[in-house]
């Protein structure tokens, strides 16, 4: 499809230098980016990336407990863990799928 729209916008102009340095080392351009951004939009009906207003953690002048706080519902079981070490023997096992998605249900 060829490009017939003009798109103008107000951005910081240190905000844009920074952005097209990165996009320079990936090989797009400012516009190419854009339009990236535009066609996710149009995919996914939205936001193609979660918008929150949780207070961003900075992490080189967090403390430990923060962290722990901040990420506790990420932190794997002691199942998962030995599952992703390749300890099978602690996985739990189900006779069909129906018992599978019974127990997934359950969790959520």
């Amino acid at each position: 499809m060829p490009k017939t729209a003009i798109l103008r916008a107000r951005v910081d102009p240190e905000r844009k230098a920074a952005a097209e340095a990165v996009f320079d080392k990936i090989g797009i351009s400012l516009s190419d980016a854009i339009s990236l951004f535009l066609s996710q939009v149009d995919i996914q009906q939205g936001i193609p990336f979660p918008l929150t207003a949780q207070q961003r953690l900075e992490l080189t002048n967090a403390t430990v407990q923060e962290i722990e706080q901040r990420y506790a519902s990420r932190i794997p079981t002691a199942e998962t863990r030995a599952a992703l070490n390749g300890d099978t023997r602690r996985a739990k096992r189900y006779k069909s799928p129906r018992g599978l998605i019974k127990s997934l249900r359950a969790d959520a």
